[in-house]
């Protein structure tokens, strides 16, 4: 049998003959050379491993069902804690305290000075004590001879304590003098004018014969007060306050003015709102009468103001706010008005301390009393324009807080509408005060009123290292917007102070007082025609530019109970015209000591 037809053998030599591996392997191998520099470790590339464990379900449940009981049973403890050694406490000791302190001194211009202290020593029972001070000055501001001043006070209170209440009493008496020197410079020239041809022009005493009692004005002032209160330190305890007071004003013209006054303040804590906000509530209910009786040469005036002022104060976690109401009544004359006024704000501790934001809205009625105006002006008429002021709004807004442990600070605005805001003007040429054969005009101060908005921008920055250095700064910067006044008479539209104090190892005291203003503007007279005899006008006046009061004092303590000191006053020696025609005193210093008993 031939083996080509054997169709298996036919069928491999086809697949040789078309089978281009099998066909290539007939040409020739090109073969490089191959060098094995480590052993060869075949690896497998493509191998599956089987991911999951064999597991059996069990289709078999097994419910736990459990019976018990809790059965309370006392286990008798016996325990016996050991005796803890007792720790001997030391108080700090009591400082010393002393019975009283005199001072007394004398300086420049005749100027001698007076203060003394005295009061009981520590009781649980009672505190006594009077204070006694007096100041004056001798001599004159060139060329005014008659610009002497005094200042007296005496000074006696007293207080009872019981349990949780307490009684206090006082009565204080002064005695202000001060003198109408300031008179227009076209009175102390060298020219005659009108009407006082017989008067010599001498440059220090242009008008002959004129005495000091000629213008003199003196305020003799009385103010008594009774006061009873609580004091809880339980603050879920009501507190209550009252208070009973008489105040009495004379002066050398013979008028009069006579306060009397009460007041009121009763609060208590009431616990968490019903809301269950606020951790802390209180209620305060403040209350207060004020009756003037003026009477004067001229005319006699009854007036008051009755208030009664609830408010509530809450506190939210770092939120303090209050709500309430001011109501006052207007007596003028037995003419009535009542006045509502809001009483809102509130404090937000941002920073602990650090960082705290406030905001206020409140009003209130004022009386512009006699005590009050010659308080700020001594040099005021006799019987001047008293009237009420109406403070319709005032809002204050701002921060305050402190930069670590020794720098505080407060930076505030305030926006007030007032009306009937007093202002001081000269009532030249109208007399002041009736003296008797005054041949000339004095030149006092009368009140006028306006309605105004005023813008306060005020920065605080107070700084205290211990007890050797403390440092106080402060800015006011004011605008004003008037109805009908051209001006808002001698008010300044800026106010700068500071205040230092350095102790040295508490024997040294060094003190610096620095205090600003930017200028002011009085009203000044002008004649229109007949010289200085005839009709009158008048006109804005700058009464100072920005004026700086520099003013240093240092203390020696030889002992604890002796030292003396020394006070410059005005270093720069530069005379400020606080009012029109009213300069003050220049360069003048203050010399004395102090001693304890």
């Amino acid at each position: 049998m031939n083996t080509y037809s054997n169709p298996f053998s036919m069928l491999l030599l086809l697949l040789l003959a078309v089978n281009p591996f099998f066909s290539a392997a007939q040409r020739p191998l090109e073969i490089d050379e191959i060098r094995v520099v480590a052993p060869y470790q075949p690896t497998i590339s493509d191998a599956f491993k089987i991911n999951f464990n064999p597991s059996i379900e069990d289709t078999t449940r097994i419910h736990m069902d459990f019976d018990y009981q809790i059965r309370p049973m006392k286990l008798l403890l016996s325990y016996r804690p050991e005796p803890i050694t007792p720790a001997r406490m030391r108080g700090e000791p009591l400082a010393r305290i002393y019975r009283g302190q005199v001072k007394g001194g004398y300086g420049t211009r005749q100027s001698p000075y007076f203060e003394g202290h005295y009061n009981t020593l520590r009781s649980n029972e009672y505190t006594l004590g009077v204070h006694l001070k007096h100041r004056s000055s001798g001599e004159g501001t060139d060329p005014y001879e008659h610009s002497l001043f005094s200042h007296n006070k005496a000074h006696a209170y007293g207080t009872r304590f019981f349990r949780n209440t307490s009684l206090k009493a006082g009565a204080a008496y002064t005695r202000d003098l001060v003198h109408y020197y300031g008179f227009p410079s076209a009175l102390l020239s060298d020219e005659t004018l009108p009407g006082t041809e017989t008067l010599s022009q001498e440059p220090v005493n242009p008008f002959p014969g004129l005495e000091a009692t000629d213008i003199r004005q003196r305020y003799d002032f009385l103010d008594t007060s009774l006061e009873f209160g609580t004091h809880h330190a339980d603050s879920a305890k009501a507190n209550y306050h009252l208070g009973l007071g008489h105040q009495w004003l004379s002066d050398q013209a013979g008028a009069s003015e006579h306060r009397f006054r009460f007041s009121g303040n009763f609060g208590r804590s009431f616990g968490q709102d019903p809301f269950g906000l606020a951790w802390k509530q209180f209620f305060e209910l403040g209350t207060g009468a004020d009756y003037f009786y003026n009477l004067n040469p001229h005319e006699t005036d009854n007036t008051g103001i009755y208030r009664i002022s609830p408010r509530i104060i809450s506190y939210y976690d770092r939120l303090q706010f209050h709500l309430g109401v001011n109501l006052s009544v207007e007596d003028n004359n037995a003419n009535y008005q009542l006045r509502a006024y809001p009483l809102a704000g509130f404090s937000m501790n941002i920073a602990e301390n650090r960082l705290v934001a406030f905001m206020d809205l409140s009003g209130r009625l004022e009386k512009q009393s006699f005590r009050a105006l010659s308080l700020e002006n001594p040099f005021i008429i006799s019987s001047p324009n008293s009237q009420f002021t109406n403070v319709r709004s005032e809002v204050r807004g701002g921060v305050r807080g402190a930069f670590g442990d020794a720098v505080s600070y407060n930076l505030s605005v305030i926006n007030s509408q007032i009306d009937n805001q007093p202002f001081f003007v000269n009532n030249y040429p109208f007399p002041s005060m009736p003296v008797p054969g005054m041949p000339y005009p004095a030149n006092g101060f009368e009140v006028v009123y306006d309605n105004i908005r005023r813008l306060n921008y005020r920065a605080e920055i107070v700084s205290r290292f211990g007890e050797s250095f403390s440092l106080r700064l402060r800015g006011d910067f004011f605008e004003y917007t008037l109805d009908a006044q051209e001006e808002a008479w001698h008010e300044p539209r800026m106010l700068l102070s500071m205040n230092l104090n350095y102790n040295i190892q508490n024997k040294i005291i060094l003190r610096a007082d620095l205090y600003g203003r930017g200028k002011a503007y009085g009203r000044e007279f002008v004649t229109t025609d007949a010289g200085f005899i005839g009709w009158y006008d008048y006109r804005k006046r700058q009464v100072h530019d920005f004026y700086l009061d520099a003013n240093l004092g240092i203390e020696y303590r030889y002992t604890k109970l002796l030292s003396v000191f020394l006070n410059f006053y005005n270093i720069q020696n530069e005379k400020l015209e606080r009012w029109t025609y009213y300069p003050t005193q220049g360069f003048n210093f203050l010399g004395g000591v102090t001693y304890a008993f």
